[in-house]
């Protein structure tokens, strides 16, 4: 499509002729006068035609596509562009290093730096490449920051000559990125970390305002810089507008969505928030993990095995713990325990277990929570999916966590959820509230009575200030009248000095009931291990 279009527009040389916004601006000016060129005026035949009609469908889907997510959109984006540059800008292997990127001055420019070793990285290690790079150079060996001068000693170790077509990628990419994609966070996006965000910190007209969250932590990356509001609004409003959830505006100040490869995105802008900001959540970045691969500390063997066999005993378990911790991805784990034969019915308030992609010949069905929809109404709909297993993305509103406790004695066979509480007696107060506050009781005693005898279990997850995430413990509520609430907690399993220790053995009726739910082999095999 690219040689059938007036390729004749070429830079003349000179400072301002070669900076990226010139370079964006000329090729939007030229993919548009692709878009908008009527193909029955250039006297083809009817292939010819054809063709020509299938690319520039082609080329305006990938436009509409790219920059939210959708690999194959943005990697048809790159190719396009790489065979575009070439001829819009007449580079060739003499004039190439007279291009701003590629400049004396270039090598000194962090962000630029910053580019060229992720590029060498992702030839060698494919989304991997910051994991690599962090892990290869010693990177947050302590503070949740990388600085400009770090860049730059790595680049002077690990930086290398790149081709004439390695160079062509590059700004390709650039161009790209500034265009259509994401700017300076366009390919930290894609990698396989935790997430990343962009506003959220500085003064008023600072926009070194980078973090990502990587293995738990939150990280700053200094060097990059938004330079601009009007860049940062670009971005958010990019970032947000896989399927058109609708307009971000002053009366709207905020987007929760996801992207097209499923990324949880949150965008928020003013007045609602002091700055146009984004949040991108990469939930099982690197593909969904096995239990097994969770956790490996000393004795993490033994606390997996109970979640196992929690899961296979139908008892309903919530697991607990700050942002970050790792609850939808023991949840998503967990899932791998259930009994096949069982539905599975979820709700959430953004789409982010995707439990059919991981579990695709498996009876799933999702809802979420939309505008009009509240996640009451989604909880009292899957009565009626024929659901066997209830699992709640999180339990996060008073009507959500009621309704929750209600159906856990009369709907499901049993529930999984998640919850930010801080301890297992706040968990318990937190559900007793929101019966109380939507009327379900008037009696405390009896509502914590009521959610005692539904939740069983509470996996309480810690991320430590240095990224670790472990299961701090794991406990057993039991109905108890002579305690003065009405319950005991019983922790089963903790983790102390860097090692799972087993405390107390699952009571015996926890143990009758949960026999009632397995087949005969496993019933066998419940009754010879040691939890």
């Amino acid at each position: 499509m690219v040689k059938k279009c007036d390729m004749r527009m070429q830079w003349e040389g000179g400072e301002e002729a070669l900076s990226l916004e010139d370079m964006v601006r000329r090729t939007g000016e030229h993919v548009n006068r692709i878009l908008r060129e009527n193909l029955y005026e250039m006297n083809l035949n009817e292939v010819q035609l054809n063709r020509l009609a299938r690319q520039k469908k082609e080329l305006r889907e990938n436009l509409s596509r790219c920059g939210v997510g959708d690999e194959s959109a943005k990697a048809y984006m790159l190719e396009f562009l790489q065979e575009s540059v070439l001829k819009l800008f007449s580079l060739t292997e003499q004039n190439i290093d007279e291009v701003f990127y590629f400049r004396e001055r270039g090598q000194k420019n962090v962000e630029i730096l910053f580019d060229r070793l992720l590029f060498i990285y992702k030839k060698k290690y494919g989304k991997d490449a910051m994991h690599a790079l962090i892990g290869e150079n010693g990177l947050l060996r302590e503070e949740g920051r990388i600085r400009g001068t770090e860049i730059q000693e790595i680049y002077a170790r690990r930086g290398r000559a790149l081709s004439f077509v390695e160079k062509v990628e590059l700004l390709a990419w650039k161009i790209y990125s500034a265009y259509k994609g994401l700017g300076i966070v366009d390919e930290l996006r894609d990698m396989n970390i935790d997430g990343v965000s962009g506003g959220v910190s500085g003064l008023p007209g600072d926009y070194h305002s980078v973090w990502m969250f990587y293995e738990g932590r939150s990280v700053h990356l200094e060097f990059l810089d938004f330079r601009s509001e009007k860049e940062l609004e670009r971005i958010c409003r990019n970032v947000c507008r896989f399927e058109q959830p609708g307009e971000l505006s002053r009366a709207r100040g905020y987007i929760v969505h996801e992207m097209a490869d499923h990324s949880r995105v949150v965008v928020a802008r003013p007045d609602f928030a002091e700055s146009w900001m984004f949040f991108v959540r990469k939930l099982g970045a690197g593909g969904r993990r096995a239990l097994h691969e969770l956790f490996t500390q000393p004795g993490a063997d033994a606390a997996l095995e109970l979640l196992v066999w929690l899961v296979k005993g139908c008892r309903v378990v919530g697991i607990t713990g700050m942002q970050g911790c790792g609850k939808t991805t023991l949840l998503m784990a967990l899932v791998e325990s259930i009994p096949p034969e069982y539905t599975l019915r979820v709700l959430e308030l953004a789409f982010e277990l995707h439990l059919r992609r991981w579990y695709p010949q498996r009876n799933i069905v999702t809802f979420r929570e939309t505008e009009s929809i509240g996640g009451w109404e989604g909880l009292e709909l899957q009565k009626k999916t024929d659901g066997a297993v209830s699992i709640i993305g999180e339990v996060a509103s008073a009507r959500v966590a009621a309704w929750m406790v209600e159906s856990g004695q009369t709907g499901s066979l049993f529930t999984l959820f998640t919850h930010h509480a801080k301890t297992t007696r706040a968990l318990i107060l937190s559900l007793r509230n929101a019966l109380l506050k939507e009327g379900s009781f008037s009696n405390e005693r009896v509502a914590a009575e009521q959610v005692v005898n539904v939740v069983n279990f509470d996996v309480h997850l810690h991320l430590s200030r240095e990224g670790k995430r472990y299961i701090e413990r794991i406990t057993q509520i039991c109905e108890n009248p002579r305690e003065p609430e009405g319950y005991e907690l019983i922790d089963l399993v903790v983790y102390r000095d860097g090692v799972y220790e087993r405390k107390n053995r699952l009571s015996l009726a926890a143990r009758e009931e949960m026999e009632r739910w397995m087949s005969e082999g496993e019933k066998e095999a419940f009754r010879i291990v040691d939890i």
